[in-house]
């Protein structure tokens, strides 16, 4: 005992501690073993999906997922702001094309990517709803039966030559209101605009008209192209192109077809002809 104590005496203070490390360390070490928690666990509460995954409810939103959904090619029937069967058919066929989680859903998320894609269609489609006319370069027209988007620039023979907005219920004044609108917009091609609204119905539109044609249009018109005109009527549900030609009494008429537009000086009456200049006006 002694002499480990006068061994000790003599030690540094650092070899000391050193001493004393190497002598624990050598110790076995002792194993602990765990101890069982007598709380219960818990319950991990799922996270909440990220609001752009949550379906809409708003129904003028649901309305804007199912007019993009038409401008993609995915009939919906109507657009009514309402998830119904045929619209959850169409989210389902567009996710699938996509490679996307088909679950039929129109979220904040589809609402974004549907909005980018048709911002990325060319600017020549347009969309024709229930009751809207479509004639054709092969004289033939269709009357449409539901909302859908339409190509104006369909590389075909018998391509679109003009979309006439549906006037069922429309009064003839207000008829023939619109086609002299017209067909003084084609004889000013290319001046300002022209306004037409009348107090016969709830719809109006802005008339424009140019002297320059597509190839597309060119090609159709042939050697009529010199006396064709480009127009568009343009409101507030949408827009509808055509082509008219001028033959050689003046008046107007949709290319390769028999149907003429209204003239005041020979289609219309004293009354119908106050109400269409009253209703059309420069813009």
């Amino acid at each position: 005992m002694r002499g480990r104590l006068f061994y000790r005496a003599w030690v540094p203070a650092g070899s000391l501690l050193a001493v004393f490390l190497t002598v624990s360390c050598s110790q076995p070490a002792q194993q602990t073993l765990p101890i069982a928690s007598s709380a219960a666990p818990q319950a991990v509460a799922s996270p909440a999906p990220p609001p752009e995954q949550e379906p809409i409810a708003d129904e003028r939103m649901v309305m804007a997922v199912q007019r993009a959904l038409i401008q993609l090619g995915y009939p919906v029937g109507s657009v009514d702001g309402v998830v119904g069967p045929a619209t959850r058919r169409a989210i389902l066929a567009f996710q699938k094309d996509r490679g996307l989680t088909e679950d039929g859903r129109p979220t904040q998320a589809l609402a974004v990517l549907l909005n980018n894609l048709v911002a990325q269609l060319p600017k020549n489609n347009t969309t024709v709803v229930a009751g809207d006319v479509l004639l054709f370069g092969d004289g033939s027209k269709e009357i449409a039966k539901a909302e859908r988007a339409v190509p104006w620039e369909q590389e075909s023979k018998g391509g679109l030559v003009a979309i006439r907005p549906s006037t069922v219920g429309w009064p003839p004044a207000a008829r023939a209101g619109l086609d002299w609108a017209t067909s003084h917009a084609l004889d000013v091609a290319g001046s300002p605009p022209i306004a037409w609204s009348s107090t016969g119905v709830e719809r109006h539109f802005e008339i424009h008209a140019t002297q320059v044609l597509s190839p597309r249009e060119a090609a159709m018109a042939g050697d009529a192209a010199q006396s064709c005109r480009h127009f568009e009527l343009r409101g507030a549900e949408g827009h509808y192109p055509g082509i008219a030609c001028r033959d050689s009494n003046g008046e107007w008429y949709f290319l390769h077809s028999r149907i003429r537009l209204a003239h005041p000086a020979r289609r219309l009456g004293s009354q119908a002809n106050s109400e269409a200049a009253a209703g059309a006006r420069p813009r």
